[in-house]
């Protein structure tokens, strides 16, 4: 099963929120203290619970914190919403009618052997065909490394069997009795499976082919060897078109474009286009309300003022001269007074609603604007992604180029077919000068994958068959899986070990072993060393192995989960880790994180599910930082 959506309601930093994930690479991007970490570890609090899960609530929040998972596989599927204050969870399953049925609800504590425990243990057994709770907590767990192995290199207890000749991964056996609609299930399910990966096998088969013919054909070129004097004219007509294809390819790279550009960037450019012509109609817009602003003005105070001072000065003069009349002037000036203040405040209420309007139509304007910006913003990231500039300006450049280029392309492409090199020619398997095909000395693995899939193809399809003819029984409706896996023994197991270890280390360690419950490493030949005497890189590559050997021992059971590479494994072997993740993904789900923004950027150009996280806290600025040392140093 697959990890499909995470729910949480009231979790830490989140609050709530969801995120969505899918099969394959999904990586979890961000700073510090965005976030990263607390996601991951939303999964085994769900699952297996959390001691003192009152401080994962949200700050500030008097309820309870929640997390709802939700797995799909098939057309099965599994969601488990647990309160990870009081430990209450909620199972439930559906079915092939798409219901869901509550198969458990009860309190289940983190740590505590009781009978609800067990029950709730026993239907994740079921439901996820991992046997024991060491196993889940080894791929869900990634922020206990001791989850794993231990600090002398033991494995966590309970990981693997006693027995060295019992299967690992094999489910408690049941009785197997017919179901109709289960053996339909199952046979929908092979067709899909098998029409999927037919079509992958035929196009890794001539993947293989093409790959081969190519470095023959290089082998070839290189070698010194004379011709003789019947094929002068074809390798006269061959260099005449090496040539032409040289040029060609020296005209795609003053451009300045990738040999292959992405498929969707047509569709970003209409975008880039709307958002041009959007971001220029709000400017004529803008620009007439903002000229015409200044010519409100608001009426002074100076003339009331005079006006109120001199109509209290002339009856006060009148009264203190004791003349007749200067009760007549006292009224006379409080009428002038009462109408030249009744004219002020009716102007000043008009310019002051004229004012406010025209800031409600401005402020409208500059929040489409500043929303139309944001969107440019985020387009210009995604044509960085591909090493395209994302000026707006270079980018009516860029389009032009791109149908030169798309020309160029065409004739490349008719001159390597000429050659036989085929559609995929070899500049476009190229990035920055390094060559992302197939090396020679990689064919042989690929070779036995592509067998090891063949093979599986014909497992799968003899029991296709089987299933249609009525000859093979499937297992009962309650301990029904969507797949079964072949069972491995600790020999087996231990051999992927030592395969991820041996592209984790870049060959250094190639053999592991178990003895008495501890894992040792072959450090040279016929010399067996125990994980503490190695370094801390070498131990988080062999933690981070037996993790990839239990998940790929499940066959996609559960999704794997990895918090950051390993810190302390050097550049290359980093990228080596990266690409055994890669290849591991493509069979099973992985979730990572990291704060790599360039791991984004390629995140984004290999089409995995990115997930970008920003920090909840402002970050104070630096200037202000300055600005506040400096008056300390200042008072000192």
């Amino acid at each position: 099963m697959i990890l499909r959506r995470i729910t949480l309601e009231r979790y830490g930093c989140f609050g709530s929120a969801e995120f969505e994930f899918r099969r394959g690479m999904n990586l979890i991007n961000g700073g510090n203290e965005s976030g990263k970490s607390l996601l991951l570890a939303a999964l085994p609090a769900a699952l297996l619970g959390v001691e003192h899960g009152s401080r994962l609530r949200s700050w500030g929040d008097t309820l309870n914190c929640r997390v709802t998972v939700l797995f799909e596989g098939g057309e099965a599927g599994v969601r488990l919403a647990r309160d990870l204050e009081s430990n209450l969870v909620r199972l439930e399953e559906s079915g092939t009618d798409g219901s869901w049925r509550e198969c458990f609800a009860g309190k289940v504590p983190p740590a505590a052997e009781t009978p609800e425990r067990a029950d709730y243990l026993g239907h994740l057994e079921r439901l996820f065909s991992v046997r024991g709770e060491p196993l889940l907590r080894a791929l869900i767990d990634a922020a206990h490394a001791d989850a794993v192995l231990t600090d002398d290199g033991r494995l966590a207890k309970g990981l693997v069997a006693a027995d060295s000749s019992a299967d690992l991964s094999a489910p408690t056996p049941v009785i197997e009795v017919v179901d109709p609609e289960l053996r339909q299930k199952e046979i929908a399910t092979l067709e899909e499976e098998l029409a999927v990966d037919r079509d992958e096998y035929l196009k890794g088969k001539e993947y293989l082919a093409w790959i081969r013919k190519r470095w023959e054909h290089e082998g070839k070129k290189s070698s010194k060897a004379a011709k003789t004097s019947d094929s002068k004219s074809a390798a006269r007509h061959e260099a005449s078109l090496e040539r032409k294809r040289d040029e060609l390819l020296a005209k795609l790279n003053e451009q300045g474009l990738p040999t292959r550009l992405p498929a969707d960037l047509p569709a970003m450019f209409n975008t880039a286009e709307g958002l041009r012509q959007e971001l220029a109609a709000l400017q004529l817009e803008l620009t007439p309300l903002l000229r015409r602003k200044p010519t409100i003005v608001m009426p002074g105070f100076v003339w009331p003022l005079l006006t109120t001072l001199l109509g209290v000065a002339a009856p006060g003069a009148a009264f203190w001269q004791k003349l007749p009349w200067w009760l007549p002037l006292s009224v006379g000036c409080g009428v002038v007074l009462l109408v030249v203040w009744g004219f002020f405040i009716v102007r000043l209420n008009r310019a002051r609603t004229e004012r406010d309007l025209l800031d409600q139509q401005i402020q409208a304007v500059e929040i489409k604007r500043a929303d139309a910006l944001s969107r440019q913003n985020e387009l210009a990231e995604q044509f960085e992604t591909y090493g395209l500039p994302s000026a707006p300006v270079e980018m009516v450049k860029l389009q032009q180029l791109c149908r030169r280029n798309e020309d160029l392309l065409n004739r490349y492409y008719d001159i390597c077919d000429q050659l036989g090199e085929g559609a995929a020619a070899p500049a476009a398997g190229k990035e920055g000068g390094r060559d992302k095909h197939l090396q020679p000395e990689e064919l042989p693995e690929a070779e036995a994958r592509l067998a090891e899939l063949g093979e599986s193809l014909r497992r799968r399809e003899a029991r296709l068959a089987a299933l249609r003819d009525g000859s093979a029984d499937v297992p009962a409706a309650d301990r029904a899986t969507p797949r079964s896996q072949p069972a491995w023994t600790e020999k087996q197991w231990l051999q992927a070990i030592g395969q991820h270890l041996e592209r984790l280390t870049a060959g250094r360690h190639r053999e592991v072993r178990l003895e008495e419950g501890q894992l040792r490493l072959e450090a040279a030949p016929g010399r067996w060393a125990a994980p503490g005497s190695c370094s801390r890189g070498i131990n988080e590559a062999l933690a981070l192995a037996v993790r990839l050997a239990c998940a790929q021992m499940l066959g996609g059971a559960l999704p794997l989960l990895i918090d950051n590479l390993p810190v302390h494994l050097d550049a290359k072997r980093q990228q080596a880790a990266l690409h055994d993740l890669e290849r591991f993904a493509a069979d099973h789900q992985l979730l990572l994180t990291g704060c790599d923004e360039e791991l984004a950027k390629r995140g984004i150009r290999e089409r995995w599910q990115v997930i970008k996280l920003k920090m909840s806290v402002p970050e104070k600025s630096v200037a202000k930082e300055e600005e506040s040392d400096a008056g300390q140093l200042h008072l000192l």
